[in-house]
This record gives C-alpha cells, structure tokens and sequence, in this order.
C-alpha cells in the first residue's frame, strides 16, 4: 500500500461535495469548445462510436468483435427514455464526473491530504483522454474506467468476495479490461506471502461469474472471433514505438507526462515498491495493451491509479519542506501540464527549482 501516512480518517460527505464541484469544473472547461462536441448519432466520429450505436439501436444483433461483447453501455443508453445522442452523452459525462471523485476518493484512501487529493483529482481531470471522452461520448471507456476505479477501491478496502464478484460482473460487460484487477486482487489477498494457494482460489471464485459471462458472451452470442480487430500483433502495421521519437512524445502525453518521471522517481521508495508490489501486474496489462488495437491515448489512461498517486508522492514530499507558498508552484505545475503537456523543460525546471528550495531550506534549519 501507498501509506503516506497510517491516519484513515473517513471521508466526510462535505469533501464528496467539494471533489465534485471541482470535477464539475474541470469537465465544463473540458466542454468549453462545443464545437467539437457532435449533435446527433450521425456526427459520431469514428467507427467504435458508430459500432457502438448500432447496439443501442438493436441490443438484439451482434456487432463487431470486441465491440459486441461490450454491452454496458450501449443498453443502458437503450432503455434510457431519451434520443441516443442524449443518453450516450450523459451517461459518458457522469462516468468522467464519477472517474474524478473516485480519484479523489482513492487518494485520500491512500493517505495522502485533502488538498493533494484535489490537485490528483485535477492531474486526472486534465490529462487529454477525459477531453476524448467528453468530445466522443459514444464511447465505453469512460465508464469502465469508472468501474475499474471502484474495483481497485474495493481492493484497498479489502472489500469481500461477494461484491468484488458482483462488480467484477457488472465491469466486464462494459469492458474486457476489469480483468486487469486480478492480479492485484490476488497480491491484496496473499499479502504479506507472494504465493498463497487460498489467495489464489479466492481471486478466481471471484473472477468465476464475469469469465462465464465473457465466455457466454463470446461463445453464444456472434458466433466467432476471427473477425475484426482480433490479429496478431505481428499480422499488421503498428505504430513504430521502437525509434520513434513522435510515438515516444505521444506515449509521453498520454502518460500523464512529466507525471511519469516523478511516479517512476519514486516507485523506487519503500512505500513505491510496496505499492508495485500491489498494482505492478495492473499496470504491465494496461502498458501491454499497445500491442494489440489502436487508440493507445484511451487505453493509458487506465494507467491513472497508479501513475499519478506515485507522482503525489512527490508532490507530498516538496509540501512538507517547502513554504506556505506551495501551492503556487503546484498551480504552475498543472497550468504546464493542461497547456504545454509535450514540453518536459518547463515542469521539470520548477520541479527542479523545488527539490533546490528544499535542501536550501534545510541547510538553513
């Protein structure tokens, strides 16, 4: 676990209140360009959203593979008494909104305060994809990243198998990646032992009822898997990530950015390693991912809770050292990382700029 500090203190419903005002901020800022926002079904841009459409329309007919398989959302949006468009779109901003408390949930589980927690939540908030799914609300991944959120609160609560099963269910038919939290759940069971049989029977009673619902699904429902997009890695063109400086950029980007230089600076600390120790298997099958579809923005972006919680990390460090005076430099930080997210001199001199007011401040004391 990430302890910064042992205190759990409950969360107040007054801080849910104000996690979500500022979600609610970040996501009108989101949406200030409307004109990128498409009005009705037939502006959809791209193909999952029109896939994704037409299982609204007809539940009844198979799709495409995976896309078929992800029936979540689409018959949510079916039986919501509203036009399509309408439905899909707030059922794509309430996940965001949902995705952004979680966070702030989830960081303040892990220990870190409350002003920390909010500026994890605006790291989130601002990170390109949320602006994706805002922009392309025909799409799944807003909600199961707001399922997968809630799975990995459960494993830090260490909540029963009961309701893991159940909300594994529920996030599989919404997406295949609430699979993701297995290995984590299995490390959450075992601890403190790294090989524990009755740690590893538990994560697959819990894993039972969402494989058979995949299984049933993929087996019962369409017939078959050899159609698109399921190709080897090597059957097609990829995107060059060996020796590509503009793949490296974008990875860079939609890694959170300079986020990932401090979450990777500190996974080196005790309380980092003890944390990858928990969530390192998750974060391998969200990176793994690049080698299979496209679209490598949206699926990084799974990487959150663990990238940015690392990064915090850091951030809790210069706050205990420096003056009160901090938070203008975490506001520069985020202002560096919403306007300028391809550029590392910037974020990195202020970062820089602290870790030399830190050690000037120690030697003075």
């Amino acid at each position: 676990m990430l302890v910064i500090t042992e205190e759990r203190p409950a969360i107040a419903w007054r801080e849910i209140a104000v996690a979500t005002a500022v979600a609610a901020v970040w996501i009108a800022i989101s949406l200030l360009p409307l004109r990128a926002i498409p009005r009705t079904t037939a502006e959809a841009p791209g193909l999952d959203a029109h896939v994704y459409i037409a299982m609204a329309e007809a539940p009844r007919v198979f799709t495409l593979p995976p896309f078929g398989y992800r029936i979540g959302v689409p018959w949510l949006v079916h039986v919501m008494p509203l036009p399509l468009e309408v439905g899909f779109f707030l059922v794509a901003t309430a996940s965001v909104a949902i995705v952004l408390v979680l966070a702030y949930v989830l960081f303040r589980r892990l220990g870190f305060g409350k002003g920390l927690a909010i500026l994890g939540l605006s790291f989130v908030a601002t990170a390109p994809e949320t602006t994706v799914f805002l922009e392309n609300y025909f799409l799944v991944d807003a909600a199961a990243c707001a399922l997968m959120v809630l799975l990995i609160l459960g494993v830090e609560k260490d909540w029963s198998d009961a309701p893991m099963a159940v909300l594994l269910l529920i996030g599989s038919l919404f997406k295949e990646t609430a699979f993701f939290i297995l290995p984590a759940l299995y490390v959450r069971r075992a601890e403190p032992r790294a090989v524990a049989g009755s740690a590893a029977l538990r994560t697959l009673l819990v894993a039972v009822p969402a494989l058979a619902a995949a299984l049933l699904l993929r087996f019962s429902w369409g017939g078959t898997e050899a159609g698109f997009p399921y190709l080897t890695p090597w059957s097609v063109a990829r995107r060059p990530w060996f020796g590509s400086m503009d793949s490296y950029l974008d990875l860079w980007r939609h890694l959170f950015g300079y986020l990932a230089i401090l979450a990777a600076a500190n996974a080196f600390t005790p309380e980092g390693k003890a944390f990858l120790r928990r969530y390192g298997g998750y974060l391998l099958l969200v990176v793994a991912q690049l080698v299979v579809p496209q679209n490598s923005d949206r699926l990084l972006f799974f990487a959150f809770p663990v990238v940015v919680p690392l990064a915090l990390v850091e951030f809790h460090r210069m706050k205990e050292n420096l003056p009160d005076w901090f938070p203008l430099l975490a506001s520069a930080l985020v202002f560096c990382y919403l306007f300028v997210p391809g550029q590392v001199a910037a974020p990195l001199l202020l970062v820089i700029l602290g870790r030399f007011l830190v050690d000037l401040r120690r030697r003075r004391t």
